[in-house]
């Protein structure tokens, strides 16, 4: 890499990490100043160059999301899609999983963005892609994102809940959930959060199906993986987590309580 290739992304990397550091303390429109910084840097390089393209492609791709969660999803809908854009262009120079694996992040988050603009005609169909990328991955050899396989499940079966489409969302959980159960049988740390919350969307499913007594019992494994979760970690997010989901159980234990013939 030659020295002002180099200079670039440094730059560019730089001004990311500050954009990722304040984007998850909340400072969303600091976040986006500094990813337009990374943008900028990487655009004033002139020359062909795969590693400043890919900078550029994460760079949009951040600053999307930051925009995402400042409730600004028309912007963040475009830099998805000059991301992607690139990620495609890169892909059809010199193929890479980690290019797929990068594009695919991407994807989904477009498409939850169009889905929160009221577009979910045009959202739905994206998240699936993005699914279907990563499940492709998977085919390919690549065992390690077996867990954004997961992810993109729960997102998806999330988006189905919210549209009130429980059949779908239901079949979406099922599968993550059985793919977040095998990769904790496994031995991958870090999953029984994950499989919390697929239990509790699963859940709300249930109840949406008026199938109180299923979602009942996917309460109860909810409330028991976060008790043991704030138990061996003191991490107040668990407690809260648990808080939540000990209320969202007596909630439903009435629903069923009220639908028993007296």
């Amino acid at each position: 890499m030659k020295p002002a290739e180099a200079k670039i992304i440094r730059l560019a990397d730089r001004a990311m990490v500050r954009g990722i550091s304040k984007g998850r303390r909340g400072l969303y429109q600091y976040a986006i100043e500094y990813f337009d910084q990374a943008i900028a840097a990487c655009q004033s390089f002139k020359r062909n160059s795969h590693d400043v393209k890919l900078c550029l492609a994460r760079a949009l791709g951040n600053k999307g999301a930051s925009l995402g969660d400042f409730d600004r999803n028309s912007e963040a809908v475009d830099c998805y899609t000059a991301a992607i854009a690139i990620y495609r262009q890169l892909a059809d120079q010199n193929s890479n999983p980690s290019l797929t694996v990068d594009e695919a992040v991407t994807v989904m988050n477009k498409g939850w963005a169009l889905i929160k603009l009221g577009r979910p005609d045009e959202g739905f169909p994206v998240l699936h892609q993005a699914l279907e990328m990563r499940r492709q991955l998977v085919a390919d050899g690549c065992e390690w994102v077996r867990s954004d396989v997961a992810r993109s499940l729960y997102n998806l079966g999330w988006a189905y809940l919210k549209a009130e489409r429980f059949d779908e969302a239901l079949s979406l959980l099922n599968e993550a959930a059985e793919l977040l159960q095998t990769l904790i049988a496994e031995g991958e740390e870090g999953r029984e959060e994950d499989l919390a919350y697929v239990l509790g969307a699963r859940a709300d499913s249930f109840t949406g199906l008026g199938r109180f007594q299923e979602s009942l019992e996917n309460c109860n494994e909810v409330c028991a993986l976060f008790t043991r979760l704030a138990l061996s970690q003191d991490n107040p997010r668990f407690d809260k987590a648990l808080t939540t989901a000990l209320k969202e159980r007596e909630r439903v234990r009435e629903k069923l309580s009220e639908a028993k013939p007296a």
